[in-house]
């Protein structure tokens, strides 16, 4: 009886893990030309057929390798669109990436794949595979494995995740937590998904459930608008200055992170200038989302009187989502017509178990 060989698709964006230094010992993204063989080396006995792709957009057009600080919403498109056009001819998808912008890319990338039932799984490196004592060669094969394994000696794995240092974290959930450490990522409100070193361990219980209705996995889930802003509340910051920003660009939603539990200075009225935002500018601005700036915990607008200006219609209570994963779901939902028509409802509600709802 022959096995059936899985295919596996790499997606080199670029980031440390491929990167090489230059004449000024500068590191700087590279096309990783020797990836493909490194790749057959590490997955000798992996049952897998894998092939290495550049990045492209839905035409076909290359996009070169790249620092993770360039990655953003064109990207995010086109690694989706790889995704769902290949969808058909791949059991699982591994995305190399930097680490810098990692947890804004994984979560992303979660909501236009809402429905995909296939691994995604997103890895890099703190140091880069063309250095010695590299983390990329563990964090690339334990990618690689958990691609190949899925629905097969692990559970099956349906989401967008991040593979890093033995650990398997859901992409939405994840934050980096070092800049040094092996250990780059961590999910500070959410408990990881799995155990990857010495031995695979997954926390069935931790998985997501089966995908929702909403959206489709076709090119109408694509679109992230570049039209958000988010930004710290910081002791000092007046209203008038955050509707004069509002208000003197083509702003149409705002992550704003407050302090705590959900408190904000009594000076400062984010509802009054969320809805004034509102009439000021026709209705191009639409709505804000609220997060704590706590690396660990949730909100609760009601523990504290200092928490009633930011209670309104028209600001969404964040609950315990990373600024990274409320951040790019107001991308996403702002990113197309269809789905602005659903604003609130797909803000208030946990679309691929980015948040905790009470």
């Amino acid at each position: 009886m022959t096995t059936a060989f899985n295919k596996i698709l790499v997606i080199n964006t670029g980031g440390t893990i491929t990167m090489a230094a230059i004449d000024s010992g500068e590191l700087q993204a590279s096309n990783g030309e020797s990836l493909l063989d490194l790749i057959t080396e590490l997955t000798t006995d992996l049952n897998s057929v894998i092939d290495v792709k550049p990045l492209s957009s839905s035409d076909g057009t290359i996009i070169e390798t790249s620092d993770s600080s360039d990655i953003g919403p064109k990207q995010w498109d086109a690694m989706a669109s790889m995704i769902i056009r290949h969808n058909n001819d791949y059991d699982g998808f591994v995305i190399l990436h930097g680490t810098d912008t990692m947890a804004y890319t994984a979560s992303a990338l979660s909501y236009a794949l809402c429905q995909n039932v296939k691994p995604v799984v997103v890895t890099g490196a703190q140091v880069p595979l063309s250095k010695p004592g590299s983390d990329g060669l563990q964090n690339l094969r334990l990618a690689l494995y958990v691609a190949d394994q899925a629905g097969k000696s692990l559970p099956a794995l349906t989401e967008v995740m991040i593979c890093f240092a033995g650990q398997l974290l859901r992409g939405n959930r994840a934050r980096k937590s070092s800049t040094r450490s092996a250990i780059g990522f961590t999910t500070p409100n959410a408990q990881i998904l799995g155990e990857l070193f010495p031995v695979p361990q997954i926390n069935q219980n931790q998985l997501r459930p089966q995908p929702n209705a909403y959206p489709p996995l076709n090119s109408a889930s694509l679109g992230y608008s570049d039209k958000v802003l988010s930004l710290n509340l910081n002791p000092g910051m007046t209203s008038e200055l955050l509707l004069k920003i509002i208000n003197g660009s083509d702003i149409e939603g705002l992550v704003l992170r407050v302090f705590g539990s959900g408190t904000a200075p009594n000076e400062f009225n984010l509802a009054e200038v969320v809805e004034q935002a509102q009439q000021q500018t026709n209705n191009r601005f639409k709505c804000a989302i609220i997060v704590t700036d706590v690396y660990t915990g949730s909100l609760d607008l009601h523990r504290y009187a200092a928490g009633k200006n930011l209670r309104s219609n028209y600001i969404i209570n964040g609950g315990d989502m990373t600024p990274e994963a409320a951040t790019t779901k107001l991308m996403w939902v702002l990113g197309s017509e269809s789905r602005k028509e659903q604003l609130f409802s797909l803000l208030k509600a946990s679309v691929c178990s980015e948040m905790s709802l009470n």
